[in-house]
């Protein structure tokens, strides 16, 4: 029997069914895997940790089975399982199924969460789409003994990750992977290390029932998860190949590291050839809701490195702390300070330098600092992410905007040019982060600004800034107001004649709900009849290509506006760095300006360093 479920068990996930509301949050939810089952039963895990099963029944209810007990019983943290998941009812009770998954998660992370486990989840979530170079389909896969004859049967086979490629070789057909998970160099070591993985993977490819098994378990999870909505992008005909191979996924946290996996590798011959690594970067000492410092993109890397430049190079300052770097497990002493002093705190400040205010613009400090002090009351000494840390981009809207307001007569002018079709003429309020509660929620802008027109009328702005972030996860929240067509979310994007489809559901993933946020958030000051006009618009540097498209890449931000009517276009807008600092350079033209303009483009369009 292959990884599949029953036609009756499907239909239950899909629009209509019983368990749609309830796939829905599970898909939400980043720290959870939906994985498919022999026997039509579905496991849900946490890190590792099945932490629900949903077992289908022809003539009776389904069975559902919690997070086994061993995990909450004689615990001395307090921690237990306040909400219990008992039928196939209370699937449908979104509360209950939001208090069950938040005590279950926090008790199977704390029951044994390690490294490894954060990965694998961490690189599944990362690869669920069509359009990346793999896909990743099923998390602690093992073949179906039962579908296997006695004398071929492999005991104790179980697999990290099933991976395919997305392209296909260069002999027209797509790979499957047998991925293995490793945390730093003390995990490839004997036991479960690379000898064992290759082994097994080995025992695998060279077993024409397991390899069978597997091949019917590939296609059937790829069909089904399609079907579920699981996957993201636009579905792929794949043509796969016989026999799968190797892949190695390492979190490493050096370049040695890799070096030395790579010695390894070559040192297995001509089976190291066959092997395909993956480095993915990752900070053990990181907690999983909380991993400021995994999963680097080159540019963000890049970034990392050009601030720790400014700091050393311009600004002349000594390395801070990052509160929240750890000695890692297995780590001695002398490994975690290299890691820290070359990696993780970097582009951090001390204490002291960011009491100074030395993450602005020093031109501009006396400004700054009034403007902190009215916004939040005085200077947030103990924002970390505001005051000493240079990589996050809290500190660049005080940066860019307390000085561009200083002329407001110039700053009416630059925004006439960013926004021709509004009629710009004089600035008459700026707030840096601003959260008008339009829309029941805590969003804000990271800059506001309101003008008024030669015809007296009102506009407002909403800026988001984006620096080295990304998208970011769903919140439970979120998703409850996207499924009340009662809530601000649904009421605001419906009356807004802004979007092609107006379901709030169709913004379920990381790369759009914040910029739809932003974008309700003014679209219901309009609707509320605060202001008379409102843009909204994103602020990103050219370097960061989650946002920004290229000849092979379609960036989130052209994504976005293929969602939006007419209307939709004319109210969301985006600008690059790059040249948004031409503009201001055009109307700023004093020897104090000249210093800023200098400051934010050495600081953060050049990444070269």
């Amino acid at each position: 029997m292959a990884r599949r479920l029953s036609s009756q068990h499907l239909e239950k996930y899909l629009e209509g069914g019983m368990y749609y509301k309830f796939l829905q949050y599970v898909k939400a939810d980043k720290e959870l895997a939906f994985e498919i089952r022999v026997k039509d039963e579905v496991m849900l895990y946490c890190q590792k940790s099945r932490i629900l099963t949903i077992a289908h029944r022809m003539h009776s209810p389904d069975k559902i089975t919690m997070l086994d007990s061993h995990y909450y019983t004689k615990r001395k943290d307090g921690l237990k399982l306040t909400m219990r998941l008992e039928d196939s009812s209370d699937l449908n009770d979104m509360q209950k199924v939001r208090q069950y998954f938040e005590d279950a998660k926090a008790l199977c992370k704390s029951y044994k969460s390690n490294d490894e486990f954060i990965v694998q989840q961490q690189f599944k979530a990362e690869h669920n789409s069509f359009g990346g170079e793999f896909l990743a389909i099923d998390m602690e896969w093992a073949p179906d003994q039962a579908k296997i004859p006695v004398e071929y049967r492999l005991s104790k086979t179980k697999i990290d990750l099933l991976v395919v490629s997305n392209k296909p070789n260069e002999e027209g057909k797509h790979d499957i992977y047998l991925a293995e998970v490793k945390c730093g160099l003390g995990a490839v070591g004997s036991k479960s290390g690379i000898g064992d993985h290759v082994r097994m993977s080995q025992a695998i490819i060279n077993n024409v029932y397991v390899r069978q098994n597997l091949l019917q378990d590939v296609m059937s999870i790829i069909r089904q998860k399609t079907q579920l909505g699981l996957f993201e992008g636009s579905p792929i005909r794949y043509n796969f190949t016989e026999r799968p191979k190797m892949m190695f996924i390492l979190a490493n946290s050096s370049e040695y590291d890799k070096l030395t996996f790579d010695r390894i590798i070559n040192n297995l011959g001509e089976v190291g050839r066959s092997i395909k690594v993956e480095y993915i970067a990752f900070s053990k000492g990181t907690q999983p809701a909380k991993a400021s410092y995994g999963g680097d993109s080159e540019y963000r890397k890049a970034c990392r490195q050009h601030q720790a430049w400014f700091r050393e190079n311009v600004l002349k300052l000594a390395m801070g702390r990052n509160r929240s770097t750890h000695q890692g497990v297995n780590e001695t002493a002398e490994e975690f300070e290299h890691r820290r002093r070359t990696e993780t705190d970097t582009a951090v400040l001390t204490n002291g330098d960011a009491a100074r205010l030395m993450n602005f613009v020093p031109e501009y400090h006396e400004e700054i600092r009034k403007a902190l002090i009215e916004r939040r009351g005085r200077i947030p000494i103990n924002d970390f992410g505001l005051m000493n840390n240079m990589l996050r981009s809290e500190h660049i809207p005080w940066n860019i905007f307390v000085p561009m307001m200083t002329d407001l007569t110039a700053a009416a002018n630059c925004f006439a040019e960013i926004l021709p079709h509004r009629d710009i003429k004089t600035i008459r309020k700026w707030i840096i982060e601003y959260a008008p509660n339009t829309i029941n929620d805590r969003s804000a802008f990271d800059a506001y600004i309101e003008y008024e027109t030669s015809t007296m009328k009102s506009g407002a702005i909403g800026i988001e800034v984006k620096y080295t972030e990304e998208g970011y996860p769903v919140g439970n929240k979120e998703f409850e107001m996207m499924q009340n067509p009662s809530s601000a979310y649904s009421v605001t994007t419906r009356n807004s004649e802004c979007f092609i489809n107006n379901d709030p559901l169709q913004f379920n993933n990381p790369d759009f709900i914040q910029l739809w946020r932003n974008h309700i958030l003014g679209l219901a000051m309009l609707q509320q009849g605060k202001v008379d006009y409102f843009d909204s618009l994103t602020l990103y540097p050219e370097g960061n290509v989650h946002f920004h498209s290229s000849d092979t890449y379609v960036g989130v931000i052209e994504a976005y506006e293929e969602l939006l009517t007419v209307k939709g276009k004319e109210t969301f807008h985006a600008i690059t760095y790059e040249d948004l600092f031409n503009i201001l350079r055009k109307n700023y033209t004093t020897d104090r300006n000249k210093s800023w303009m200098e400051y934010l483009e050495t600081r953060y369009i050049n990444t070269s360093h």
